[in-house]
């Protein structure tokens, strides 16, 4: 499976001159390391711009990071470059530790809302996403290659570039529509299906805390409680959602949030969550999978 995502992300790279982007919206913002709400407007169509989308547990990103630097140091003085963490299963502490080790000095942000990375089509980390000095998209990659050197260059003489290489159109999904009942209880249950093995090296707390979630809520809903899971988006397609299912032997019923649309409408920043619905309205929130969760302190 690990090799089919990486595969599946490699081979979505194709060159276009069709393919356009809006650059940005009123609504799209990132939060500074200072806590201010900051928006794209503000840079976006007054220079290139550099967004590269990335994780402190993200391996490729943290191998992508001095190649990240030493183009800021060129190319800083005429293309805007901005280092947007997705903020999933993240904190300042580990956000400001990869900033420390390897030097980072361009403007650090965060996508809080999750709003930017889903205007950009963003699929998983690291993600490059190039703009001209008009505002439109004319780069979108997963490596640090020499097709991305090549833009970078172009970008830096007059801001312009006629070529563009962006990541193939994917076919827009409709997420399944989450019912919640007006009357009784139902939850809901985040995860992601790469979490319990992407995350074994570098976070092995949250991998272990995603098998315990996973675990946790087959019980329950064995138990007889009304429960459906969302598998987030990113780096994921109907093959992995299989594999994760099958893995799991989950019965309930569970399915790809497509565009993490309900991911962005529930504020969700931790895979796995379980949210608890009763009459209509969130009561709970369950991140924490170490202890055993009983259904009838649930009801």
């Amino acid at each position: 499976m690990r090799n089919k995502v990486i595969s599946c992300l490699v081979g979505l790279i194709l060159f276009s001159i069709c393919h356009t982007i809006k650059a940005t919206e009123p609504s799209l913002v990132l939060q500074s390391e200072l806590g201010e709400q900051i928006s794209l407007d503000d840079y976006v169509g007054k220079k290139p711009t550099y967004l590269k989308f990335w994780a402190t547990w993200c391996a490729p990103c943290m191998e992508q990071m001095p190649h990240f630097e030493r183009a800021f140091e060129v190319y800083g003085d005429k293309i805007q470059f901005i280092a947007i963490n997705i903020d999933l299963n993240e904190t300042q502490k580990a956000i400001q530790s990869v900033k420390k080790k390897f030097g980072l000095s361009m403007p650090m942000m965060t996508d809080n809302a999750g709003r930017v990375a889903q205007y950009y089509q963003f699929l998983g980390t690291p993600y490059h996403v190039l703009l001209d000095r008009t505002g439109k998209v004319i780069y979108q990659g997963h490596d640090a290659d020499s097709a991305l050197n090549k833009t970078l260059k172009l970008l830096s003489h007059d801001g312009l570039s006629k070529q563009t290489q962006l990541l193939a159109a994917q076919g827009r999904h409709q997420p399944a529509l989450l019912r919640i009942p007006e009357k009784g209880i139902k939850g809901v249950y985040f995860t992601a299906a790469w979490c319990d093995w992407y995350l074994a090296d570098s976070r092995p707390s949250m991998s272990k805390n995603c098998i315990n979630g996973q675990s946790q809520v087959n019980r329950l809903f064995k138990q007889g409680f009304t429960i459906e899971s969302r598998i987030s988006q990113l780096w994921t397609d109907a093959h992995a959602a299989t594999e994760y299912i099958t893995k799991f032997n989950v019965r309930h019923p569970i399915s790809i949030d497509f565009g993490n649309e309900l991911f962005i409408e529930n504020s969700i920043s931790i895979v796995p969550t379980l949210i608890i619905y009763k009459d209509g309205k969130i009561i709970e929130r369950i991140t924490d999978f170490s202890t055993h969760i009983s259904l009838e302190n649930i009801q």
